[in-house]
């Protein structure tokens, strides 16, 4: 029952329009039900044995009769019965046949007008919802910690975002209008059946219940598999972004047959899911047809008889409560199908909601603060850290402080934890224990948007938007002008091949920049950070994936870019980091030595170790070679 609630409170800012929707569909209701009644009317008119003799008036007396019938505390039924007739019944039988006409004619008119006017407001409605619902996933999602993202696949993420959102949309476009319609459709005639003959009635309702539990009962099993279907779906998603991203690799090393193998099994399992959940679906109706059928044979057989048997019901009465009647089966018939679209959509619905529901980053601690631009020290308390609760600990009791204005490099083998550590500082991972402190200020009481403000980060691997180069330079930036982007892009020593393309700063960069080299989008990188000038800035080894000619443009921009800053730098080769004011190395998540690199290789056995690994069959000395301190 939560996740209904849940679901109907995406509706919630249009309950009017919904309101309004109610008051069109009982309209819809009234004329739908004249129309049926009158079409009785006029079969009765037509076939009635004074037509058939030729006979071509009614007698004054019979329609004095009517309206004395009509006031004279007739059944309801007959009231009703009485009080059209005594709209339709004209002096001759030729200006009858005319007025029954006259008002089908207007009883449909009306109605598909009503019914054309309530399907817009419900689309309207029903767009608004999805809508809703798909910028609700995207505000969620973008504010997720980077844990969440690490332990669920984009391509899981993007079948919730478009698939499980599509199938609640195809749940409410074929659900919600007929929710409104059928039940009241259903509820009037029944009433109507009710006073035309209670115990034909009573026989017809048998098929409610007995329908109604064959829907909650293969209900409960379509969304089970629905459940089932979505998950496979994220799965063939997330192997296929993996094939599209990785289509270098994959062209490089020949291996096309075996990622169109690894799409083509999880699409086979995707079949088998939802063959299974179609072959389930595919029963409800023939099931519930075959019990609707049942139960109007017999009521053919004993309504006949009653007619022939002239035991108080008569014909026009039992063909107006067949019409009715037959008339409910179609709702009912749509109220099967719409579960089973509820229950697909529902199971889809779930995976939204839990995504909804996930911890958002705590932005705004009760007690956070804005701080200013770092003056003192970052340092590390204690820290101990672990990915998830049930992980092991990665990061051991860190004891740490960086001054400003200081380069700190941590070094260490592969999986030491070097950019675990740094990530601790913009706050990407919410620490296991201990605290890092800004200025004194415990990171945890801090808001994270004055905290990442003061923070820029160079990463091995650039990423850029498939935007203009103005856009990804001063992404995240407002109010700033063309000429702070060049001067940006100069002093990233970019600028010399912006100039040199056709559209300028209004180049588009293709997805993930393809249409960039790797130096070009690296000192593109480096450009948004320059604009971005921030106190502390994080160095993933900018240089490492990048030919001689461009490191040596990037070295030189990132030299500028340290200047006056207080610069962290994950080292992969120690050539880069020889000038650093300190240099950590790591091992196995614990800080096992701390200094300058000539006091390191006198000291530490981990740092002589790494250096040998390095250097042994280089003849170029360390500090002969770039030192990005």
């Amino acid at each position: 029952m939560d996740l209904y609630l849940k679901v109907l409170s995406f509706a919630k800012p249009w309950w009017k329009h919904i309101a309004f929707s109610f008051v069109l569909t009982m309209f819809y209701i009234l004329f739908n039900s004249v129309s049926l009644w009158v079409s009785v009317d006029f079969i009765q008119q037509l076939f009635s044995p004074d037509v058939i003799s030729g006979t071509t008036t009614v007698e004054t007396s019979h329609k004095e009769n009517q309206v004395t019938k009509l006031i004279g505390g007739q059944g309801i039924y007959d009231r009703l019965s009485t009080a059209m007739k005594s709209l339709i019944v004209q002096d001759d039988r030729f200006d009858t046949l005319k007025m029954v006409c006259i008002v089908i004619f207007l009883s449909y008119l009306f109605k598909n007008i009503i019914e054309y006017y309530r399907k817009i407001l419900l689309s309207y409605i029903e767009l608004k919802i999805i809508t809703l619902m798909r910028d609700k996933l995207t505000a969620v999602l973008v504010r997720l910690p980077v844990s969440y993202f690490e332990r669920n696949n984009t391509g899981e993420m993007t079948s919730i975002v478009f698939n499980d959102v599509n199938a609640v949309n195809s749940m409410i476009n074929n659900s919600f209008g007929r929710m409104l319609l059928a039940p009241f459709q259903i509820l009037v005639n029944i009433i109507i059946m009710f006073l035309i003959d209670w115990h034909l009635a009573l026989i017809t309702l048998t098929v409610i219940p007995l329908s109604a539990f064959s829907i909650w009962k293969i209900g409960k099993s379509i969304r089970r598999r629905s459940r089932r279907v979505f998950a496979q779906i994220g799965v063939v998603f997330n192997y296929f972004q993996e094939m599209l991203m990785a289509i270098r690799v994959v062209k490089a090393f020949t291996n096309e047959t075996r990622e169109e193998q690894r799409v083509k099994e999880a699409n086979k399992g995707y079949f088998r899911a939802n063959f299974r959940a179609t072959r389930l679906t595919h029963l409800t109706s023939p099931l519930n047809e075959v019990i609707i059928v049942m139960v109007l044979v017999f009521l053919l057989w004993y309504g006949g008889s009653q007619v022939y048997l002239g035991s108080g019901l008569k014909a026009e009465d039992f063909i107006r409560f067949l019409v009715f009647m037959i008339t409910i089966f179609q709702p009912l018939k749509e109220l099967t199908n719409v579960n089973n679209v509820i229950q697909n959509g529902m199971a889809a619905a779930e995976r939204i909601v839990k995504t909804l529901d996930a911890a958002p980053e705590v932005y705004e601690a009760p007690d956070a603060v804005a701080i200013p631009p770092l003056q003192a020290a970052i340092e590390f308390k204690n820290v101990r850290f672990r990915y998830n609760p049930e992980d092991p600990v990665v990061l051991h009791n860190i004891n740490l402080t960086i001054k400003r204005g200081e380069t700190v490099a941590f070094v260490g083998h592969s999986g030491a934890g070097k950019t675990t550590i740094v990530d601790l500082v913009p706050r990407f991972y919410e620490l296991d224990g201990g605290e890092i402190t800004f200025d004194g200020k415990n990171l945890r009481r801090v808001t994270l948007e004055s905290l990442r403000k003061q923070i820029g980060i160079v990463a091995q691997e650039s990423v850029l938007f498939n935007e203009t180069i103005r856009y990804n330079i001063s992404y995240g930036m407002d109010q700033v002008t063309d000429d702070d982007i060049i001067a940006a892009a100069k002093s990233a020593n970019a600028w010399e091949f912006i100039e040199k393309m056709d559209h300028g700063l209004d180049t588009v960069t293709g997805e993930r920049g393809v249409k960039l080299s790797g130096g070009q989008k690296q000192r593109l990188s480096i450009a948004r950070a320059i604009l971005k000038n921030p106190p502390v800035l994080i160095l993933d080894e900018a240089t490492s994936a990048l030919d001689t000619e461009s490191e040596k443009l990037v070295q030189d921009a990132i030299y500028r870019l340290m200047k006056n800053r207080t610069v962290l730098v994950i080292a992969h080769r120690l050539s880069t980091i020889t000038h650093a004011d300190k240099i950590v190395v790591l091992s196995k998540g614990e800080i096992v030595a701390t200094g300058r690199h000539e006091d390191l290789l006198e000291t530490s056995p981990d740092y002589q170790k790494l250096y040998r690994l390095q250097f042994r069959n280089d003849p170029k000395k360390p500090d002969e070679g770039d030192s990005a301190a």
